[in-house]
């Protein structure tokens, strides 16, 4: 069969079963290793037997409720290609917001941004992304899942970065070595055990729990979290956590606990939705 009659076919199931028409390009072009404007120039190739085989294979598992990047190993953050498991989550388009905000800043107030922590790092995808960006800093990514940290490790050697990865629960390790950084970014479980009715099966049977849920209406990390991060900030610091859509007020109130005398505010995600605490100290 050519790559138009496979993806005819597919289309008209996914259609049928209301699911994303672009998951059978997007197994196609990543077994194949082309773009999307490759695959659409080469539509008339037949596929080998090997290559027919396993789209039926890929095609079957999302059907059957697998998500296509645990599928494919691979997903798609901030204009580069992370490997992922389902030891880790499959990144979301509200984490690159968070890291276009610590982007900003950094491009903001030059020189005064070294020591970067990314807290509950997962598969790397937030230091990773700003050591590609700015090679200059020094990047620190920590995780309580060793797992994950494998995940992290293996996509540091991918793109050729150079984070360093601790396995510790949040900050802990930090706090014993007495490190200091200048800007600190989390995305920690904050999901409340109350929402889970209304989730996805495709996010609860696949995706872990660990990095999902969160005790205490999703606060429990943030809250263990931000009372310790006073001790790891020098004078000048800018911190950035990301947040469900409900919790901004209660996180703001802990950093403005913590950090009495820092801006903290609360910003809104490209859909006009709370997502994001920032908290600093830098003078402009």
């Amino acid at each position: 069969m050519t790559i138009a009659e496979v993806l005819q076919q597919a289309k008209a199931v996914l259609i049928e079963r209301e699911l994303d028409q672009n998951i059978a390009e997007i197994i196609l072009e990543t077994r194949l290793f082309l773009t999307r404007s490759q695959l659409w120039t080469t539509i008339e190739r037949e596929l080998t037997p090997t290559e027919k085989a396993q789209f039926d294979a890929d095609f079957a598992r999302y059907l059957a409720g697998e998500p296509v990047q645990y599928i494919l190993g691979v997903a798609p953050f901030y204009g580069r290609d992370f490997k992922v498991t389902p030891s880790v989550l499959i990144p979301r388009p509200e984490t690159e917001e968070l890291v276009y905000a610590a982007e900003q800043w950094i491009k903001q107030h030059p020189g005064r941004i070294q020591r970067v922590l990314d807290v509950c790092t997962g598969s790397g995808i937030i230091p990773i992304t700003l050591q590609a960006e700015f090679p200059e800093l020094a990047l620190t990514g920590s995780d309580i899942s060793t797992e994950a940290l494998e995940i992290a490790v293996d996509n540091n050697i991918r793109q050729k970065t150079n984070v360093r990865f601790i396995h510790t629960d949040l900050v802990k390790a930090f706090l014993e070595n007495g490190e200091k950084f200048d800007m600190i970014m989390a995305n920690p479980p904050y999901i409340a055990e109350k929402e889970r009715a209304g989730m996805s099966d495709y996010v609860l049977k696949n995706e872990p729990e660990l990095a999902l849920f969160a005790p205490n209406n999703g606060l429990a990390i943030y809250e263990r979290l931000i009372v310790d991060l006073p001790q790891l900030v020098d004078k000048q610091f800018w911190i950035g956590v990301e947040i469900g859509y409900t919790q901004g007020e209660a996180i703001k109130l802990l950093f403005e606990k913590s950090f009495p005398q820092a801006k903290v505010k609360i910003q809104q995600d490209i859909n006009g939705k709370d997502r994001m605490v920032i908290c600093h100290n830098t003078l402009i």
